[in-house]
């Protein structure tokens, strides 16, 4: 459904009942990037999938974003659908994303769940050099790159060899699919919000809500560290960071992923 939030229509989905679970996608990506995973939870929980602005079917104003606009947006959408407090569940950007929201609107928050993310700024563990390059490349590719190419550049960064090896057939259609991609001004305008925010680190201790924090050990876009960085500064904080996983962990390892929510939520 589209809702006036502020400037914007925003476009969310409620699903099953329960607590409210709500999850943040990342970086140029709508509430799809959480598909088909999101299922798994409906047994237990009301999911709901949200579309940052920029992304998917909410709207894409050519205006200065941050960080923090799109953890109001979350807040003023939460208050508009009579959602007092829920479970936050952010990845990449979207942990981002989480991170502000329980750092200003703590009350709004049952459990923070931070997955495949950092605490930005200086503070961080930068990308290397060649996925950079490769980030750089698939977001605007020379003209004599072909779709295929792309596509196949873009699944290395999220995914394991194997995975693509045995899914490039699912992988192909699913991308060739993409009901609501991000337009360049979208991705240009969260771009710039990734990259103009100071980040949590010195407020990282100021979150006192249960959380989780997960992470693929081989994740290429945030390394590692940039988990372990975030459970040390956050108080009681969970930290699991699954084995031979890549970015997109939600994907390659969702029976485990599944499993190790539930028990978390489960003790809150």
């Amino acid at each position: 459904m589209l809702i006036k939030i502020k400037d914007i229509e925003m476009y969310y989905e409620s699903h099953g009942r329960g607590t409210p679970l709500i999850m943040i996608p990342g970086y140029a990506v709508s509430s799809e990037m959480w598909s088909p995973f999101w299922k798994r939870l409906l047994d237990f929980y009301q999911v709901i999938l949200i579309d940052n602005r920029g992304t998917g079917r909410s709207d894409a104003p050519n205006i200065e974003y941050s960080i923090r606009m799109m953890a109001d947006d979350l807040v003023e959408l939460m208050d508009a659908i009579n959602i007092p407090k829920a479970h936050i569940l952010g990845g990449s950007m979207g942990g981002m994303i989480a991170q502000e929201l329980v750092l200003n609107y703590s009350e709004k928050v049952l459990s923070l769940i931070l997955g495949m993310t950092s605490c930005g700024g200086p503070h961080s563990v930068q990308i290397s050099e060649e996925v950079q390059r490769k980030m750089q490349t698939a977001a605007n590719p020379p003209q004599d790159m072909s779709k295929e190419e792309v596509m196949e550049l873009t699944w290395s960064m999220f995914y394991s060899p194997s995975y693509i090896e045995q899914n490039r057939g699912i992988l192909t259609k699913e991308t060739m699919s993409i009901k609501y991609p991000t337009s360049l001004i979208g991705k240009w305008r969260q771009a710039q919000a990734v990259q103009n925010w100071e980040g949590s680190y010195d407020r990282l201790s100021n979150i006192k809500v249960p959380t989780l924090v997960m992470g693929g050990e081989n994740d290429v876009i945030f390394p590692p560290e940039n988990f372990r960085i975030l459970a040390e500064k956050i108080p009681g904080a969970d930290l699991h960071v699954l084995k031979d996983a890549p970015h997109a962990f939600t994907r390659e390892k969702e029976e485990q992923v599944v499993a190790v929510l539930l028990e978390f939520l489960g003790r809150i």
